[in-house]
């Protein structure tokens, strides 16, 4: 990716957040697309908007990742499983170095709720336990303009 396309990027970034962050302004963004652009994960299934489209080689966490991970949690919700979050780091192997990481896990998993995918019961059985690690519960939180802090 080029310097320029990395200094768009981040002004349609800082413009997002901005205008969810704004006390005064209409909230035009919703949590989960403010949240996918604070965290640098591509908002799969945003379809109000396609500012994200024409960056998606500047996300961190890429479009492909996102879809795959929300067609295997589709399928175990269709299916009527649940998994709990150390059984869905064991799935990807994230302890081996695969492309996933733990927070990038739970990064898109909290995108995926606060977007209201799957059930409340499904994340509870993922993340509402003592079961899982402690960063994990982080999915069953909203996202709020005072959660955007520009550092």
């Amino acid at each position: 990716m080029s310097t320029v396309e990395q200094m768009l990027y981040n002004i349609q970034k800082f413009q997002i957040l901005s205008l969810f962050a704004n006390d005064s302004a209409n909230r035009t963004v919703s949590p989960a697309y403010a949240f996918a652009w604070d965290k640098n994960l591509f908002p799969v299934g945003s379809h109000g908007c396609d500012w994200h489209d024409a960056h998606e080689a500047c996300f961190k966490i890429r479009k492909t990742q996102v879809d795959e991970l929300a067609e295997f949690l589709d399928d175990l919700e269709r299916e009527g499983k649940t998994i709990s979050f150390y059984q869905l780091e064991d799935h990807y192997d994230v302890r081996s170095g695969s492309t996933w990481d733990r927070m990038d896990l739970v990064f898109v998993c909290r995108y995926f709720r606060l977007d209201g995918w799957f059930s409340e019961e499904f994340w509870k059985g993922m993340a509402g336990h003592s079961d899982c690690p402690s960063e994990s519960h982080s999915i069953l939180q909203d996202y709020e303009a005072k959660d955007v802090h520009f550092e």
